[in-house]
């Protein structure tokens, strides 16, 4: 007779003492994953509530999109590669708003972009963004910039 079939013990691991580590890591990943949505929240809210501020002129834009992204570059998400990628456009077509390169209607078009098909795919968005801007100064270069009033 086996000793472990004899004295009542299996050479399998207790079911609870198993049940209970797969709570433990279940848990842990759940409070990984809290941590995650609540940083990116407050990330989220930060450009809600700064963002009526770029478009009243009281930040600037490329100022507006260089914080976004600082915020958004430290908090420890999983995919943030895309966002960054969008937000490099948005400092980029900023940049050129103010500088004079590009006119409120291409720069708000980029903008708009941005915002209508984030939601949806990034990938997409910034590609379309990308696009966007690169139309909006290929037709800056072939012709005079009109009522341009950068920030």
């Amino acid at each position: 007779m086996r000793y472990d079939t004899a004295v009542g013990f299996s050479s399998k691991p207790f079911p609870a003492v198993r049940a209970a580590a797969i709570a433990f890591v279940i848990f842990l990943g759940g409070c990984a994953m809290f941590g995650e949505i609540h940083a990116i929240q407050e990330v989220d809210n930060w450009a809600r509530n700064n963002e009526p501020r770029a478009e009243s002129g009281k930040m600037k834009w490329s100022e507006f999109y260089a914080q976004y992204l600082e915020r958004v570059s430290a908090t420890p998400v999983i995919s943030q590669g895309p966002v960054v990628e969008r937000l490099g456009i948005m400092i980029t077509a900023s940049l050129f708003y103010e500088q004079g390169r590009l006119d409120k209607a291409a720069f708000d078009s980029v903008q708009r972009i941005v915002r209508t098909y984030q939601t949806i795919d990034d990938a997409a968005a910034n590609t379309l963004a990308r696009n966007a801007l690169v139309r909006a100064l290929e037709q800056r270069a072939a012709g005079p910039l009109s009522g341009a009033t950068p920030r």
